[in-house]
């Protein structure tokens, strides 16, 4: 009987997934990757997977993440030379989507004003501006960057994108490489990060590239929780270079009790929810995949580790 291993701390638990994988799966032996049976797994089902787990699953032939992200598993050194599939979500742009729009709409019609004033007791409108007199950036323009550039632009805002390519999109006043990079940043209000994680965008959203933004400037992050660097956004939020922060993804997650961002005032922190894939379409892909390992098949959303996604 083939054997998948479940290591990692996930989103939903560890058990929930076993369960269900186990149910889809009724030929398989699905175990955690520290139990014993674990060394026989030609699969292992990861997400945030913990030191040393390689060491234990000498017999996986692949990794498969729960998500969309792989960078936990690319940038584990001990990960072994083996496929590495990811899950796709077909609505995940859609729901992406919802999320940036909303986070626009709290920014644009105030609602962070709203909300500190009904703290103190103070009765006040915030400014009502038209949609197009706000200029929102998205960053990445891949497909699903390409997708909230275009919905946004869709509601009536000023939409501006950046990507190293530059590859243009119609309605929106597009930026490409490292010479448009501090055009881009300066016209904006609003910038959305929607970058995908590689050597380059690691930290990217430090103290540089906050000084390049209108002062006040919002920042909305929904791309990879090590592309911000949490220290310097603090120091800009308190230096009023930024106007506040809707931050979704972290370096480390859960995010620890004791962080500075659950408390500080201009921050709005949410777990990691923006395009949340239903469990049971996670299941079924991961379940596809075995099923293909075995039949020596090819496998579906294989990553490429080089470009990283």
């Amino acid at each position: 009987m083939p054997v998948l291993a479940v290591a990692g701390a996930f989103l939903h638990s560890n058990t929930s997934i076993g369960e269900q994988l186990a149910k889809r799966l009724p030929g398989w032996s699905v175990v955690k990757s520290t139990d014993e049976a674990a060394r026989a797994a030609e699969v292992a089902v990861c997400w945030n997977q913990p030191p040393g787990t390689w060491e234990h699953l000498r017999a996986v032939r692949m990794a498969h993440s729960i998500g969309a992200g792989v960078d936990h598993l690319l940038g584990d050194p001990a990960l072994p030379d083996v496929p590495v599939c990811r899950v796709i979500d077909d609505d995940l742009a859609r729901r992406m989507a919802e999320y940036v729009l909303w986070c626009t709409l709290y920014y644009h019609r105030g609602f962070d004003i709203v909300a500190r004033n009904q703290r103190e007791k103070i009765w006040q409108r915030p400014p009502n501006r038209l949609a197009g007199q706000v200029s929102v950036g998205v960053m990445g323009l891949g497909q699903i960057g390409a997708h909230l550039a275009t919905t946004l632009r869709d509601a009536g805002y000023d939409v501006r994108g950046w990507s190293r390519s530059g590859k243009p999109i119609d309605g929106v006043r597009v930026h490409g490489g490292d010479a448009g990079l501090g055009a881009f940043l300066g016209e904006l209000e609003i910038l959305v990060c929607m970058l995908p994680l590689t050597s380059e965008t690691t930290g990217i959203l430090g103290h540089e590239l906050f000084a390049r933004l209108r002062p006040g400037a919002k920042l909305v992050h929904c791309g990879r929780g090590p592309q911000l660097r949490e220290q310097d956004l603090v120091a800009a939020l308190d230096a009023g270079q930024l106007g506040g922060a809707i931050v979704d993804v972290f370096d480390q997650e859960p995010l620890p009790p004791d962080n500075a961002l659950w408390a500080h005032p201009k921050v709005m922190v949410t777990p990691h929810m923006a395009a949340v894939m239903p469990i049971p379409e996670v299941v079924n892909q991961i379940a596809e995949n075995c099923e293909r390992l075995l039949a020596n098949a090819p496998l579906l959303r294989v990553v490429e580790r080089a470009a990283g996604y």
